[in-house]
């Protein structure tokens, strides 16, 4: 039993290591490419030994990967269950409050020149929830066009504030994206 209690506390600490590093990567956001931030700077801003470092991390963007995952997780773990469409009004207003609770970590990616990774996340959590498209099927590029449709949103409304609420950005998601299917027999208004 005392050996399970030392592993939990080797757990616990590492979990900590990592949001600490984490959190000192996200600190440099706008600052300078994460891709530019060197070792040396994490572990002093995150206050954590060399050691500590390299023994949850081999370089400074596993430390991207690492944040990526846990913002997937809790992604997923607080989704609802889906009931309807995936682009049903729950869903996409799901999505907003979400992103609308990290958008601090939303920004620092974008702002780190990282947005691509993050439009990445997005789309997989789509593909993960939902599933892909056969890929004989034209159909496939649908969680494509709503991903890459909702995070450019996202991103303007972020950035601008969230003046507008996650219920009047859902509909206004929703509206748009109606709008195009209407005119899907008309490429020439689009």
């Amino acid at each position: 039993m005392g050996k399970c209690i030392i592993m939990d506390k080797r757990k616990i600490a590492n979990q900590l290591v990592k949001d600490r590093l984490f959190s000192a990567l996200v600190d440099f956001a706008g600052e300078k490419d994460w891709s530019k931030v060197k070792v040396t700077e994490l572990i002093e801003k995150s206050g954590v030994a060399r050691a500590s470092f390299y023994r949850n991390f081999k370089s400074a963007e596993e430390i991207i990967g690492y944040g990526i995952h846990k913002l997937s997780l809790e992604y997923h773990e607080k989704m609802p269950a889906l009931t309807e469409s995936p682009h049903s009004r729950e869903m996409i207003l799901y999505k907003f409050r979400f992103y609308r609770e990290h958008a601090d970590l939303v920004l620092a990616f974008h702002h780190a020149k990282i947005s691509t990774t993050l439009l990445d996340v997005i789309t997989d959590c789509e593909i993960d929830a939902y599933g892909d498209m056969p890929a004989n099927s034209i159909a496939k590029y649908e969680l494509y066009y709503f991903a890459g449709a909702f995070y450019n949103m996202l991103l303007c409304w972020l950035e601008g504030g969230m003046r507008e609420t996650p219920e009047a950005m859902t509909d206004e998601f929703l509206r748009i994206a109606g709008s195009f299917s209407q005119r899907q027999g008309a490429p020439e208004n689009l």
